[in-house]
């Protein structure tokens, strides 16, 4: 027995003590959870703190750096600039010439395809003047050969036909009328004679003596169709642009130029043709462009063909009006007005 009472207190001894250890560490516990929260309160005060003084000072350092030095670079661009060597600019600069050869030899291929380009447009500008030019040549033949009178051999100008139906040869109004009025007496101004066409000798109506005539009789009929072709192809003669300058190129035939062979050889061209037939060809496209630009605006042609055109109509509109009434005396003064 009084063994047991005594290992009772020492039981109580160590309960104890662990109820006091583990008392103790909660007090620990809590008081660190305590100083911790309350640490962390003053952080972020402080961090407040301290972000406040910053923007101030930031705000300071803007308004002095505005009235004052312009920025110094930061400790990472200074490392930066540090770190740029010798070798690096080098490399730096090469690329850049390689870069600045490559926008010359650019410039170079843009120059000279708009070099090209020119040459192209003068070329295409040669050849429209060119083709203005062969329009025009065939406007004039064409001309020459269909619309051309048989008494002065030029082109008609006021066309007139002869009244029989089965004659209807065209003239000119003037060289019709000078044919006609050539047959007339001076005398007694009267036609003693028969007129006939100068081309086929048809037979005109004879013209009465006695007045009022009937306009049947009237020898003349305006070819209107004729009228209006030619004054077309005249107008298209004016309005086709020509280029005194520019040269017809003929196309060089087989028979003109010897082989490429013997050109590789001995470097040199031989002519077949004769130097007179080149001068004939030189000199007959001459006169086509002269007689080309004698029909254009302000030419000598034109100017006569419009002042024989005008006179012819007005001569024929006069006598046509007084046809009927007409007597010998103005036969007479209608002829020596013609001069004929």
């Amino acid at each position: 027995m009084p063994k047991e009472h005594e290992s009772s207190p020492l039981k109580k001894r160590r309960s104890t003590r662990l109820k006091d250890r583990e008392i103790a560490a909660s007090k620990a516990s809590a008081a660190f959870q305590t100083n911790s929260s309350s640490g962390s309160r003053a952080k972020r005060r402080r961090i407040s703190d301290g972000t406040a003084v910053m923007n101030n000072d930031r705000g300071c350092d803007e308004e002095s750096s505005s009235t004052s030095k312009p920025p110094t670079p930061s400790g990472s661009d200074r490392r930066r600039l540090k770190r740029i060597t010798v070798a690096e600019l080098e490399r730096r600069e090469k690329r850049l010439l390689l870069k600045e050869q490559d926008l010359k030899d650019r410039l170079s291929e843009l120059e000279e395809r708009i070099q090209s380009l020119s040459k192209q447009e003068d070329q295409t500008s040669l050849m429209m003047s060119q083709l203005g030019e062969r329009e025009s040549q065939t406007i004039l033949r064409q001309l020459e050969e269909h619309f051309t009178c048989a008494l002065c051999y030029e082109i008609l100008a006021a066309p007139y036909s002869l009244n029989p139906a089965h004659c209807g040869h065209t003239f000119c109004g003037l060289c019709i009328l000078k044919w006609f009025f050539s047959r007339l007496h001076r005398v007694c101004g009267l036609w003693h004679e028969s007129v006939d066409c100068p081309i086929c000798r048809s037979m005109l109506i004879p013209t009465p003596d006695l007045t009022p005539r009937l306009q049947i009789t009237f020898p003349f009929v305006p070819n209107r169709v004729t009228a209006s072709v030619v004054e077309s192809l005249v107008e298209k003669l004016v309005q086709v642009p020509l280029s005194s300058q520019a040269k017809i190129k003929r196309e060089e035939s087989e028979e003109t130029w010897v082989s490429q062979a013997r050109k590789k050889r001995g470097r040199q061209c031989v002519e077949k043709k004769e130097s007179s037939e080149g001068s004939e060809d030189e000199y007959e496209e001459k006169s086509d462009v002269l007689d080309i630009a004698a029909w254009r605006e302000g030419g000598h042609m034109r100017a006569e063909w419009l002042k024989k055109d005008r006179d012819g109509k007005k001569e024929m509109a006069y006598i046509l009006k007084y046809w009927s009434t007409m007597g010998s005396q103005d036969f007479i003064a209608v002829k020596q007005k013609l001069g004929v």
